[in-house]
């Protein structure tokens, strides 16, 4: 009996597994959610890092801001302590990163700094509080997972920025270009799964922070009913009749947004779903251009944060102050630090200039001398040489002290090493 080829077995083996390869990568390629319509350049990407030695608190904030800002930044990135703000400004230009958000924690509070690269400006938030996604979970009765919806970036609502107020219209201008823009025109629903909002309470001076994912579902089966199918049987103790129950609706909650008038709008399957999802329902018969009523409900993610915005800045993480929480100046005062400013940069300007005309000299002498040992001329150097090379170079004759050193130089020569004999 002939033995089993085994070259035949795992070239089957191989094609299989290939086949088992091309039906994977096609059933990615087929649920990878649809990008935003734009150049891939002009989208904003955002580096999240703590500053310095942090508590435990701000470094999980960290993290779960990391996961709210993506999937345009450095959710792995891993720093450390020793890490600045510079090193991680060298490396923005490289990826392409216009955005940076800091965190930092002191004996006195928490901070939150966001800097748009390369010039500024820089916003400066307090944290006054703040909650996990954890806490925020608690919170439910039966809290759900959205991991799917980190594959898209979020929409940014603000609510409560009046114009007219200088500070407040930079802290508008920062939180819109942090996110990447969309078009309205070629922007698709199903890409739509997260919303982040940044409110402003004017009477406390707070700007509340909160992160919720976006559910759509079906509407026209009235709360109450929905409620007894689903077995959650209600207290009717105190009515005379099921029908008091179901007509007044009385299942209903303050918190069932899909059952509110302002909350439902016609939407079509294909609008709401996925490429590879509408695929699906094709193949089974069902039309997906049909328009059905839905309701639009916000399911808060988490983290929650307050803040209070203690400084604006015109450069990145330093330059002049244009906003400040508690230090007031005067227009006099103002102008001495600009004029201050403007000095130092004058003389910085200045000293880098004679560190550069310092650096072409000392490479300049390097070179002259190199040409002038290749030309031979190492014998014939004599003292005479140095002295007319120092008369050249300073402008007056050689004193004492020049001369002293030349000598202990040229009479030095090698070492003489003396070396005992073994015995």
């Amino acid at each position: 009996m002939a033995p089993p080829n085994k070259s035949n077995n795992k070239n089957k083996n191989d094609n299989n597994k290939n086949k088992i390869k091309s039906k994977k990568s096609k059933r990615s390629i087929d649920e990878t959610p649809e990008a935003l319509d734009l150049d891939q350049a002009a989208i904003s990407k955002s580096i999240v890092y703590k500053r310095g030695d942090c508590n435990k608190g701000i470094k999980k904030l960290v993290k779960e801001f990391r996961q709210v800002m993506e999937p345009y930044t450095a959710t792995k990135l891993q720093e450390t302590s020793d890490n600045t703000t510079k090193d991680f400004v060298n490396i923005a230009a490289h990826y392409g990163v216009s955005h940076l958000v800091g965190f930092s924690s002191t004996d006195i509070g928490s901070y939150m700094a966001m800097a748009r690269l390369p010039k500024g400006p820089t916003t400066t938030f307090k944290i006054l509080d703040y909650s996990f996604q954890r806490d925020v979970a608690k919170a439910k009765i039966r809290p759900t997972s959205f991991e799917k919806s980190y594959l898209n970036s979020p929409l940014v609502v603000l609510n409560g920025f009046t114009r007219g107020t200088p500070h407040l219209e930079m802290v508008q201008n920062m939180v819109q270009s942090l996110f990447p823009s969309i078009n309205v025109y070629t922007l698709k629903l199903s890409t739509c799964k997260r919303v982040v909002l940044f409110n402003y309470n004017k009477e406390a001076d707070v700007v509340e922070f909160r992160h919720y994912a976006i559910k759509v579902s079906n509407v026209g089966v009235n709360r109450s009913i929905k409620r007894i199918i689903q077995s959650k049987i209600p207290d009717i103790s105190n009515l005379g009749d099921i029908s008091d129950y179901v007509m007044n609706g009385l299942g209903a909650t303050e918190s069932d947004y899909e059952d509110a008038n302002d909350g439902q709008v016609e939407l079509s399957s294909k609008m709401i779903n996925s490429k590879a999802k509408n695929i699906k329902l094709e193949r089974r018969g069902l039309d997906i251009n049909t328009t059905q009523k839905r309701a639009i409900k916000l399911e808060e993610i988490g983290p929650r944060m307050n803040l209070s915005l203690l400084k604006v800045e015109d450069d990145l993480y330093k330059g002049e102050v244009l906003y400040h929480q508690y230090v007031k100046k005067s227009d006099i005062e103002k102008e001495e630090a600009k004029l201050r400013r403007d000095e130092a940069k004058i003389e910085k300007e200045r000293r880098r200039k004679d560190q550069e005309a310092n650096v072409d000299k000392k490479i300049k002498e390097k070179e002259r001398k190199r040409k002038y040992l290749d030309e031979g001329n190492e014998d014939k150097h004599s003292d005479d040489d140095d002295e007319e090379w120092y008369r050249k170079e300073v402008g007056e004759n050689p004193d004492e002290t020049f001369k002293n050193n030349r000598k202990s130089r040229s009479t030095s020569g090698r070492p003489n090493k003396k070396f005992r004999s073994k015995k």
